[in-house]
């Protein structure tokens, strides 16, 4: 019942790839039943590390592949007040054990068409669908955005998307910083993270204290596995498997080998900690609260 817009200034700052892995965690490990999707013309790579192709209007070798489903649809169902679980779940491509649902991109290849046909309607259809599912996590344009920012207006938890570059976060926070500071529903997320780069999280949170705390920033470390699972399309196999070998049971409390030096071992470890932390924000972990108490 909440809704989730990752947004980030410029491209290249592992949006997508950020939703991917705190999205598949919800909804492997937390059982949330999430909606992933995309609000972008082009330019996105949200589909393809999931299933192995995308909803490109340049690539003509889908085939009609996401025809009579994704956001095309689902607004459409939409605008005729027929938007339910069943109709939501028919736009989608869902995956066995899994409480994923994964709403591809327009197909539509005109963007006046987009515009007027899907773009007029499509923050009503997200209202309605995020009565369906826990969660909307909505990858958005970056940048400037007119539909980015109305979106963020109306979103439960902002997650800006971030690297370790100090022309970008200088660039940023001289931009975006005192508008973003207004605001409580604001999460930092550094992705391709590198713990031994100066700018870590702990110098980010003393550089730029006035906007970024533990409480409201993460980090997604830079992992070759879960890269080459991205280049692969098997993402959801590489998480299900690093979750498995990554936990253990400890009087029925679950950790993660937090202190691990091994790099995949730490990519799950602090991106598990990142999206409790994520949740936590959220309020939709009852009872407990799961963000570590040490690293990131």
């Amino acid at each position: 019942m909440s809704k989730i817009v990752y947004w980030s200034p410029l491209h290249g700052q592992c949006q997508t790839s950020n939703l991917h892995i705190t999205g598949i965690i919800m909804s492997l490990f937390y059982k949330k039943r999430i909606l992933m999707m995309q609000t972008q013309f082009s330019m996105n790579n949200l589909e393809s590390p999931l299933i192995g192709r995308r909803a490109d209007i340049s690539n003509k070798d889908v085939g009609g592949f996401f025809q009579e489903i994704g956001l095309d649809a689902a607004v459409m169902y939409s605008r005729m007040n027929m938007l339910n679980g069943d109709t939501l779940e028919r736009c989608c491509i869902t995956f066995p054990g899994s409480s994923l649902l994964l709403l591809p991109g327009t197909e539509t290849k005109n963007w006046e068409t987009f515009k007027r046909d899907t773009l007029s309607s499509v923050c009503h259809m997200i209202n309605q669908a995020e009565n369906l599912v826990d969660l909307v996590m909505i990858d958005a344009n970056s940048g400037n955005d007119e539909l980015s920012f109305r979106l963020m207006s109306s979103a439960d938890l902002i997650i800006v998307n971030l690297t370790q570059h100090r022309y970008v976060l200088n660039k940023f926070f001289a931009e975006y910083g005192e508008k973003l500071a207004k605001r409580e529903n604001v999460f930092y997320l550094l992705g391709k993270y590198d713990k031994n780069s100066g700018y870590n999280i702990a110098n980010c949170r003393r550089k730029y204290r006035k906007y970024i705390r533990k409480n409201n920033s993460g980090v997604i470390p830079y992992c070759t596995k879960y890269m080459d699972a991205l280049n692969e399309c098997n993402i959801l196999r590489m998480v299900e498997e690093g979750l498995h070998i990554n936990k253990r049971l400890l009087n029925g409390i679950l950790k993660f080998n937090i202190n691990s030096k091994e790099e995949t071992g730490y990519f799950f470890s602090q991106s598990h900690g990142s999206t409790a932390k994520i949740l936590n924000r959220l309020s939709l972990v009852e009872g407990r609260t799961f963000a570590r108490r040490s690293g990131a």
